[in-house]
């Protein structure tokens, strides 16, 4: 993204992002983080907490050499498991 916009800051102080720019970052209704860096200013979109954590485990997974495949087996057994101790001891 080499391209250069220019918006309106209102006397209310808001500025409007261009649609190409807000759909090229996938930003909708958002938050964003505005840092002032010298005389200029970073935004940048604030992730949400889900794929905050979404990401996290990735990474955690990937380092541990945990698979798709191995975690679906894993909690297959385990709500299994799970279940059985849930009711049988509700019996």
């Amino acid at each position: 993204m080499t391209d250069v916009y220019v918006s309106k800051v209102t006397s209310a102080g808001q500025i409007s992002l261009p649609k190409a720019l807000r759909e090229a970052l996938g930003i909708e209704e958002d938050y964003i983080v505005i840092e002032p860096i010298g005389d200029a200013l970073l935004l940048r979109k604030i992730k949400s907490m889900k794929e905050e954590i979404y990401e996290y485990f990735e990474k955690e997974a990937k380092i541990k050499g945990i698979t798709k495949e191995k975690l679906e087996k894993v909690l297959k057994k385990s709500s299994r498991k799970i279940l059985k101790e849930l009711y049988d001891a509700q019996a």
